[in-house]
């Protein structure tokens, strides 16, 4: 039984008092002649009156109880929208001096367009904390982001969150692109080593994958909330999603520091690096693999839950 649920000292005292009290009020009214209640009814009464009394006192704790941390909560999530907005304030004055830099050819145009996806980002960042506000003011709790979680309200909040990070990542993908073009042509002018444009393509690859993650998410979240699937069906399918992504961002990851190690140890040979850089990505590589292994792993066994 949860402690919630157990009487205190200070109920079973006045458990005590109400009980010697209606004893003292029956014995009273026979002295009188008054017609006497049968004590089977009187105990069951009290009994009764008791359980209700104890009953009120538990709802009003809970309701409480989740006041205040309704309070809480929204207080945090407030917070963050006072971040969030100014975040996006700042952001869009640092755009708008690019603008007039770019306009008197002082910075490159792509700088520009940067901070313009900066500031598309910074606003979508905003919408999802006020989408948080609205579920915890309705909900009274944290907002879920697991595809099992209820509608509220009617509304399906993990639905429009999901297609926030959607588009974010879409926009990540747009400014991995202006740095592509970007070292693709100090590349050319042998200013950066190639392994740098193939890192930033790696990760527009690792992000467009991202997106069809995403997309498959939204597709389990579609057919929960129509009730063609079970809690347990969208918790494994979701986790699989997951594991599946973890999985192609861990091989990427081991790949390239793969590469990235051997190139160090050759510079090691010729005393151009120092051991304990390589030592470091050696530590990174490790780290890499492990992740791929509990990637694999998690998969091979979802895979086989039936």
């Amino acid at each position: 039984m949860r402690k919630t649920y157990e009487p205190d000292s200070q109920f079973v005292e006045r458990l005590e008092w109400q009980l010697a009290s209606e004893y003292r009020r029956t014995k009273r009214m026979k002295s009188i002649g008054k017609i006497a209640v049968p004590r089977r009814m009187v105990a069951l009464t009290l009994l009764i009156g008791a359980l209700l009394t104890g009953v009120a006192a538990i709802k009003a704790a809970e309701t409480i109880k989740d006041s205040w941390r309704k309070k809480i909560e929204v207080a945090r999530v407030e917070t963050d929208v006072k971040l969030k907005t100014a975040q996006l304030g700042a952001t869009r004055e640092m755009a708008l001096r690019a603008e007039k830099l770019v306009s008197q050819g002082l910075i490159r145009s792509e700088e520009y367009q940067a901070l313009k996806l900066g500031v598309m980002k910074a606003d979508l960042d905003l919408k999802k904390s006020l989408l948080n506000l609205d579920e915890v003011k309705a909900s009274g709790v944290v907002a879920r982001d697991e595809l099992s979680a209820p509608l509220v309200g009617d509304r399906d909040f993990v639905t429009e969150r999901l297609k926030i990070e959607k588009q974010k990542t879409e926009l990540d993908i747009e400014l991995l692109a202006i740095h592509l073009k970007r070292f693709q042509q100090l590349f050319e002018k042998a200013m950066v080593p190639g392994a740098e444009v193939d890192r930033i393509q790696a990760e527009r690859a690792a992000l467009r994958g991202a997106i069809d993650k995403i997309q498959e998410r939204l597709e389990l979240r579609k057919r929960f909330v129509a009730g063609d699937i079970t809690v347990q069906e969208v918790e494994i399918g979701d986790r699989m999603t997951v594991a599946e992504r973890s999985l192609h961002v861990a091989q990427s990851r081991v790949e390239t520091l793969k590469e990235e190690l051997n190139r160090l140890q050759a510079l090691e040979a010729k005393g151009m690096v120092s051991s304990t850089e390589v030592k470091l990505l050696q530590y990174g590589l490790e780290a890499a693999q492990a992740e791929l292994q509990q990637a694999a792993l998690e998969m091979d066994v979802l895979g086989k839950i039936k």
